[in-house]
């Protein structure tokens, strides 16, 4: 058990507290301050997650001179740019309410390994996206759409699904080289007018060809 200090007691040590300004960063996490003519050498505390920068004027403070540590940044050399920091992971939790990241101009998320978004619901609204995927993998019950305009553009198309249901006022399709259709069945039923016309046209049956119409018209 610790002993309270009484009022007016003396202390048998030198507790540090100094305002200095930052000259160097060592890679170690280590930053040296200038403290009127003496350099301190100082670690970041662990709550202090203001990234120092060179320039920086800042409050290091310790019981003694060998516990001290860089506890607040006071004035920021360039107030512009600040860069929180941590030395392990981070996690920033709102077990309770709700949680907001707000920016005047950009918000951007970058992960060297990976981002992962993991919620019961996802809502994204925006005037203009522009996506960049070298590979993509889509798995889920259901996909809906509603857009004014569809413009696809690649190399090749592939689409394998039990039934296709196609629905439209015009359809137009050009094909510059080869079409071809393989069916068990086809069946082809236009309202007024059906028109197939070629250089060369062949129609042939293995069984039965027949026509079958009020009128026919040949040569």
């Amino acid at each position: 058990m610790r002993t309270a200090v009484k009022p007016g007691a003396v202390l048998h040590y030198d507790p540090v507290q100094l305002l200095g300004t930052v000259t160097r960063i060592e890679e170690d996490g280590y930053c040296a301050v200038q403290c009127d003519a003496a350099e301190w050498r100082v670690e970041r505390a662990a709550s202090c997650l203001l990234a120092p920068g060179i320039g920086d004027t800042v409050l290091i403070s310790g019981p003694v001179p060998e516990q001290t540590y860089l506890i607040a940044i006071i004035r920021q050399a360039a107030p512009g740019t600040a860069r929180l920091e941590t030395r392990g992971d981070m996690v920033i939790a709102c077990p309770q309410g709700h949680l907001s990241l707000q920016a005047a101009q950009t918000i951007a998320l970058q992960g060297q390994d990976g981002l992962a978004l993991d919620t019961a619901a996802l809502r994204l609204r925006t005037d203009k996206a522009e996506c960049t995927v070298g590979e993509l993998d889509y798995m889920g019950t259901g996909a809906r759409l509603t857009v004014g305009a569809v413009r696809l553009i690649g190399t090749a198309c592939e689409v394998v699904m039990d039934r296709i249901s196609q629905l439209a006022h015009n359809v137009f399709r050009l094909t510059q080289d080869t079409e071809q259709l393989r069916a068990g069945r086809i069946d082809y039923q236009a309202e007024h007018t059906a028109r197939l016309h070629a250089q060369h046209t062949l129609l042939t049956g293995t069984d039965l060809v027949k026509v079958d119409a009020d009128q026919i018209h040949m040569g």
